[in-house]
């Protein structure tokens, strides 16, 4: 037997991918069944109708969603029989398929939360009672259930649903609650940072990527955090069911990703392998508290792999991590990364209030209030920064919110939340091409030559080392302006299409093309004063 002498470059990795993989396992395992309300009715004129809805993490839910349609079909035809009412466990390829777009063999509707088909020895029967139903429920005043004939594709129905005053009420109510805590939090940070200086604060001219004038506090985190944890206790004392306790989950599930972050601000020794892992960890307790796993990309072929359990739940991982690291990445400038969030937050707070998805909404403001909260002291005299604690936590309540919108609302496109942080995530693509291909180096070595630096360089057009504190902090708050227009031409397509797959991508291949058009203008123009003579 040869001995394995692995160094601990070699046995790193391999580690990192044993406990990737033991934690993939581990969520599926907690993941648990999934259980679909599943209901049979036979009617009159030999017409049965089939009722399916999406899946529900509990038994109990959906026991409760059959006896709701088992109850309402009883109300409204009293001659219907139910032939069969249960929760199914794994769909079948065929049930699946009624829960897709994708085109089927029989007349069916669309539910708001599911599929109805119209099953008859005669076709013409079967299509008469689902266009039947589409006029019934459309001459009460509701959104009519649209009838699908046989062997047509069935789009997801993009009509915005009702979204009450209350929710809204509430939503601004948590806004504002967290903005508070969060500038409150963050003014005791720096008002008395010489307490804690010795271990919080972000030192000047220590590596390649710092462009602030002065030590200061890299902790701003702590607010951003401590502003979500109050609103998550006022959640659940004014909504203890629903949005209070998913609220409630959703940022339990943040704290690895939080701590990893924080440790690294405070001790400056936990390394990006680690804090990488533990936001996966985070991830992975996405899936096990609130079901969020990738669903789909709308990519033939890798859609099929999705179905697949564990590796929907490892992509779900791997990708959350990676959201992540690219928001950390992008936070180099006064006001950067958490005006860039607050933009993408506010679409996505929008879309779900649009899909009538409360939970999602309050999330989505919340942390909108923790970051203007830190922005009140961030930008533009950078008074404190995000730090890596604030980086992560962000990075992953941006991937949880655009998991779980795909989730949630199959009429959501992917590519929605795709488009809108398109942004970090080909930042941190192109910087890896850029610094292995082109440069010849690691992809994790820190460099000058992020978009945003490069936008730096081409605005000032002088040195870095510049003697004036003020000079230099006002040069650096000049940057952020730039990335939230970038932002804004993202989110507005967004807006406009987030049902639309093929016109998401479309505007997510012209910001990369227009991403690497502009990268090359800009380094061209600045690389005599500015940048070095290779890349």
């Amino acid at each position: 037997m040869i001995p394995l002498n692995l160094g601990k470059r070699t046995r790193a990795p391999i580690a990192a991918v044993a406990l990737f993989t033991a934690v993939a396992g581990a969520a599926h395992f907690l993941h648990g069944r999934v259980y679909y309300p599943h209901v049979v009715v036979e009617a009159q004129e030999n017409v049965r109708l089939e009722f399916l809805q999406l899946g529900l993490r509990k038994d109990e839910a959906c026991q409760a969603a059959v006896a709701a349609i088992a109850d309402a079909i009883r109300a409204s035809c009293s001659s219907c029989r139910i032939a069969i009412r249960q929760c199914s466990g794994n769909l079948e390829p065929a049930y699946e398929k009624l829960l897709s777009e994708d085109p089927i063999e029989t007349p069916s509707s669309r539910l708001p939360h599911g599929v109805v088909t119209y099953l008859s020895d005669n076709q013409a029967l079967a299509l008469a009672a689902c266009r039947e139903t589409e006029r019934l429920t459309g001459a009460n005043g509701g959104t009519p259930a649209i009838c699908f004939p046989p062997h047509a594709k069935r789009p997801f129905p993009l009509k915005p649903r009702g979204f009450e005053s209350g929710q809204a009420l509430t939503g601004l109510m948590i806004l504002l609650l967290t903005g508070l805590t969060s500038v409150f939090v963050s003014h005791l940070i720096v008002r008395y940072e010489a307490l804690h200086a010795n271990w919080s604060y972000d030192p000047v001219k220590t590596g390649p990527q710092k462009f602030h004038a002065a030590p200061t506090p890299r902790i701003g985190g702590l607010g951003v955090m401590a502003g979500l944890f109050v609103s998550g206790a006022a959640l659940l004392a004014i909504e203890p069911i629903a949005p209070g306790e998913q609220f409630g989950y959703l940022l339990l599930a943040s704290v690895p990703a939080f701590l990893g972050g924080i440790t690294e601000d405070v001790t400056k020794n936990v390394g990006v392998l680690t804090r990488l892992l533990l936001t996966m960890l985070a991830a992975a307790f996405g899936v096990w508290l609130l079901g969020a796993v990738i669903p789909r990309l709308d990519v033939p072929g890798f859609d099929t792999l999705l179905r697949w359990a564990p590796f929907a739940i490892a992509f779900t991982m791997f990708a959350v991590g990676g959201v992540a690291n690219a928001i950390n990445i992008i936070d180099g400038y006064n006001g950067l990364a958490a005006g860039h969030a607050v933009i993408v937050l506010a679409a996505m707070a929008w879309v779900s209030a649009l899909v009538g998805d409360d939970f999602l909404f309050t999330s989505a403001l919340a942390m909108i209030g923790a970051l203007l909260g830190f922005l009140a002291w961030n930008y533009p005299k950078g008074k404190i920064f995000l730090g890596d604690g604030g980086a992560y936590l962000l990075g992953f309540w941006l991937a949880e919110l655009s998991v779980l919108l795909v989730a949630r609302h199959r009429e959501i496109s992917p590519w929605f939340p795709m488009l809108l942080l398109v942004y970090p995530i080909f930042e941190t693509l192109f910087s890896m091409y850029r610094r292995k291909v082109i440069q010849g180096q690691s992809p994790g070595q820190p460099d000058r030559l992020h978009l945003h630096q490069v936008i730096y360089m081409r605005l000032t057009r002088a040195r870095t080392d510049v003697s004036d504190p003020a000079s230099l902090t006002r040069k650096n708050s000049r940057v952020a302006p730039y990335v939230w227009l970038m932002t804004l031409c993202c989110a507005v397509p967004a807006l406009l299409f987030w049902g639309e797959t093929r016109w998401l991508v479309a505007a997510s291949l012209l910001f990369c093309a227009a991403y690497v058009a502009l990268y090359l203008w800009l380094y061209l123009s600045s690389r005599s004063s500015s940048l070095t003579s290779r890349w």
